[in-house]
């Protein structure tokens, strides 16, 4: 779909400056007892005044205009506080699922025939853009607007992409991950990774390729309502991660769980359930804080209410908003994106928006 955005508080100063005026007259703090009653002027102008109230008159005024200062600076603190608060609550309302992960390819009609006869999944629908010299092509286990798919990109001419160290896999959960592996090598597929419990589990897996070199890990599971599950991706800091999407994106903390032997952690991340919904797994290799992200894999596209806001909660998470929230050219449909502390994508789509142009 996307290819490869009160109170004010001078009022409460100037009063709170009168009243402190008022007491530090009361409380007898000027040397010159019969001292005539001065206008009502603006601090910063009395402060270069030093005469108007002597040395110890001046130092209160400096102390005061510190204290001021500071009053002022925990007010914004306390209003970005709040501010940021009811981001974040925003952000946990928001009606979010994750609608499609976006990557390169270098012949899509094969890599249609891969996924459609070896993975099962259904072509959904396919458009070329010729005006920019591109194809896009849908596919997967169901309709987009209840499931989960990929969006295929081929670019005219561009054969060849570098998948990069930094992602990891697909998952799909299939019932008998053997007959899967077993109609893979029919077809000519390549397999990695014969079918087998995991390491230090029970759960059978496999690991096969894709004609691009595209990672699709194999899971046995009963039916699921969403069998294209996961999405795998490495990074850096997992508590910084495991934060960002918390705050940020509003996922939820399904797992986590470390394989000292091989020194690396995974957690699972998302908007339900992981027999049910599609999760992000992020995993941290001990000691390795950097990755080549390549040029294949692009993004994943989140759908949410309102993008504008959405925009908002991801900076004041601290993260980099790279297209402000707004329309798309031509389709009017409202994105934003961003990354994540890794640099890892992400492209904000508006639900309604996103709903009209499947129609």
């Amino acid at each position: 779909m996307v290819r490869v955005l009160p109170m004010t508080m001078t009022s409460s100063l100037h009063l709170a400056s009168v009243a402190a005026v008022r007491s530090v007259s009361n409380g007898r703090l000027f040397s010159a007892p019969n001292l005539p009653r001065p206008p009502l002027i603006s601090l910063r102008t009395i402060s270069q005044q030093e005469g108007f109230f002597g040395p110890r008159g001046s130092r209160f005024v400096r102390n005061f205009s510190s204290v001021e200062a500071g009053a002022a600076g925990n007010m914004a603190q306390a209003s970005i506080a709040l501010k940021q608060d009811e981001a974040l609550e925003w952000v946990k309302k928001d009606n979010r699922r994750m609608l499609h992960v976006v990557y390169r390819v270098g012949d899509l009609d094969k890599t249609i025939k891969f996924y459609t006869e070896c993975l099962g999944m259904k072509l959904l629908r396919k458009r070329d853009i010729p005006e920019e010299r591109y194809t896009n092509a849908f596919l997967g286990y169901g309709p987009e607007d209840s499931h989960f798919v990929v969006e295929l990109t081929y670019n005219y001419g561009v054969h060849q992409y570098d998948i990069g160290t930094g992602f990891g896999h697909f998952g799909i959960a299939v019932e008998d991950v053997a007959k899967t592996v077993d109609l893979i090598k029919a077809k000519g597929g390549k397999v990695t990774r014969e079918p087998g419990p995991v390491k230090g589990g029970e759960t059978v897996i496999a690991f096969v390729e894709d004609p691009d070199g595209y990672k699709f890990e194999l899971l046995e599971r009963g039916p699921t309502p969403e069998p294209l599950c996961q999405v795998m991706l490495r990074v850096g800091d997992l508590d910084r991660s495991i934060t960002f999407y918390e705050k940020a994106f509003g996922m939820e903390l399904l797992r986590k769980k470390d394989n000292p032997e091989n020194k690396y952690t995974v957690v699972m991340m998302g908007y339900g359930p992981e027999d049910k919904s599609t999760v992000l797994e992020l995993t941290y290799n001990y000691g390795v804080k950097e990755y080549n992200k390549g040029n294949g894999y692009a993004q994943i596209a989140i759908g949410t209410d309102d993008v504008y806001k959405t925009a908002e909660a991801i900076k004041i998470c601290g993260g980099q908003v790279t297209r402000e929230p707004g329309p798309l050219p031509g389709i009017n449909t409202k994105i934003t994106a961003c990354v994540d502390p890794d640099g890892w994508k992400t492209v904000f789509v508006d639900n309604i928006d996103f709903v009209k142009e499947l129609e």
